[in-house]
C-alpha cells in the first residue's frame, strides 16, 4: 500500500513539472511571438500556459500587454488587475495597467496608476508622455507641457513617436510659444511626412510669427494632402486677412473654403470681417449670419455683425447683437466701444457713460476716446 502511494506521488510530481516544462515552452513560444508583433498569437500561447500552469503571473503579465497591443482594454483592465495582486511593487505592472484605463476613456484610474508607477520609479519616462496626453485631450495645456517636457528628459533614446511631437507642438500653439511650437513640429514632419494636421499646425505657427511665405507653404502642402479640408484655405485666408491686410486676396481664399464646406462658420465669419473692412456692410451682414447661424455662441461675429448693423444704421439690431456678445463673454471690449458709439448717436448719455465706466474697469485703451466723445455730447 505505502509502495501504491509512493508511485502515485512521483507520478504526479513527475506531470506537475512536465506541465510547468510545457507551461514555460509555451510562454518563450509566446515572447517570441509578441517580439515579432504578433500579439494576437502570442496571446494564444499565453493563455495555453496559463492552463497548465494557472499561477504563472509572468504569462498574465505577458497575456495583459499583448490585450493591450491588441485594442482589447477591458480585458487588459481586468488581467492587469490579477497581476496588481501578485507584483504590486513592478512599476510596469501599474504602467500598462494605466495605459489599458487611459484607452478605456477611465482617465481617473489612468492616473491614479500612473502616479503609483512613478512612485516605484520616478524616472519612468513614458508615465509622462501618456500623462501629458491625458492632460492634452483635457485641453489643460500647461500641464501637458509640463509632462511632455519631463518625458523627454527622462527618456533613455531619442524620441521617434511622431505624435508625441505633434501634440507638444500643438500644445505650445495653444500657450502662444511660437517658436518652440515650430521646432516641436518640424520634428514630427521630419519622423511622418504626409500627417496633414502637422503642416496645419506649422502653417498656424508661422503665420502667428508673421512669417507669412512659410505659413501660406505649410498650409498649401496641407491642401496637396487633402484638397477637400477646408482648414488650410481659411488658414491662407488668415494670413492674408491678420498679416498681410489683404482682404481681397483673403475673400478669394474663404470662397474657396466655403466652395468646399458651404456652412463653415469660420470662412463666413472671415467674409463678414473682410467685407466690413472694405466697407461692404450689406454682404457683411448675410455672411455673419450664417456664421452665427452655424455657431450659436459664436461671440467674435456677434460683435462684427453688431460693427455691420452700426455702419448701416441699424442701432436697435446693433445693440441686440452687442449685448449677445457681452452676455457669452462680459469682458468683451469691442462690443462694449461700439455699444457706447451707439448710445452716442441715439443721445443716451447715461448708458454711453455706462459703457465708458465698464471699459475703464477692464483697463481698456478704448476708454479715454469713448470718455472723450461722451463729454462732448
Amino acid at each position: 500500500m505505502l509502495r501504491s502511494i509512493t508511485l502515485l506521488v512521483l507520478l504526479l510530481h513527475t506531470m506537475l513539472f512536465s506541465a510547468a516544462q510545457d507551461a514555460t515552452a509555451l510562454y518563450n513560444e509566446g515572447l517570441k511571438l509578441k517580439d515579432e508583433k504578433k500579439p494576437a498569437a502570442a496571446m494564444e500561447k499565453f493563455e495555453k500556459a496559463l492552463l497548465l500552469k494557472p499561477g504563472y503571473t509572468d504569462a498574465l503579465y505577458q497575456l495583459g500587454w499583448c490585450q493591450n497591443e491588441s485594442k482589447l482594454y477591458s480585458k487588459a483592465i481586468t488581467t492587469l488587475r490579477t497581476v496588481r495582486t501578485s507584483w504590486s511593487n513592478i512599476p510596469k505592472v501599474h504602467f500598462e495597467l494605466g495605459y489599458a484605463f487611459e484607452k478605456n476613456n477611465n482617465a481617473d484610474s489612468a492616473i491614479s496608476s500612473y502616479n503609483r508607477c512613478l512612485q516605484l520609479k520616478p524616472d519612468y519616462a513614458n508615465v509622462y508622455k501618456q500623462l501629458g496626453n491625458i492632460a492634452y485631450e483635457k485641453s489643460e495645456y500647461e500641464k501637458a507641457i509640463t509632462y511632455f517636457k519631463k518625458h523627454i528628459e527622462q527618456a533613455k533614446n531619442e524620441i521617434t513617436d511622431y505624435l508625441f511631437w505633434y501634440r507638444k507642438g500643438f500644445t505650445e500653439n495653444a500657450l502662444k510659444d511660437y517658436t518652440a511650437a515650430q521646432a516641436s513640429l518640424l520634428k514630427s514632419l521630419n519622423i511622418k511626412t504626409d500627417y496633414i494636421n502637422t503642416y496645419l499646425e506649422l502653417g498656424f505657427a508661422y503665420t502667428k510669427l508673421k512669417q507669412d511665405d512659410d505659413a501660406i507653404n505649410y498650409f498649401k502642402k496641407a491642401i496637396d494632402i487633402d484638397p477637400k479640408s477646408h482648414i488650410p484655405y481659411n488658414g491662407i485666408a488668415e494670413v492674408y486677412r491678420d498679416n498681410k491686410k489683404n482682404m481681397t486676396e483673403a475673400i478669394a481664399w474663404y470662397q474657396k473654403s466655403l466652395t468646399i464646406n458651404p456652412n463653415e462658420r469660420k470662412a463666413n465669419y472671415g467674409l463678414g470681417y473682410c467685407s466690413n473692412s472694405l466697407g461692404k456692410y450689406t454682404e457683411a451682414i448675410t455672411y455673419l449670419k450664417k456664421a452665427i447661424e452655424y455657431e450659436a455662441t459664436y461671440t467674435a461675429a456677434f460683435v462684427e455683425l453688431g460693427y455691420s448693423y452700426y455702419k448701416t444704421k441699424r442701432y436697435p439690431d446693433a445693440l441686440n447683437n452687442f449685448a449677445k456678445a457681452l452676455s457669452q463673454n462680459p469682458k468683451n471690449e469691442n462690443a462694449r466701444y461700439y455699444s457706447g458709439l451707439v448710445y452716442i448717436i441715439q443721445k443716451d448719455r447715461i448708458n454711453a457713460q455706462r459703457m465708458v465706466d465698464e471699459l475703464k474697469n477692464l483697463n481698456s485703451k478704448n476708454a479715454t476716446s469713448l470718455q472723450d466723445k461722451v463729454n462732448k455730447m
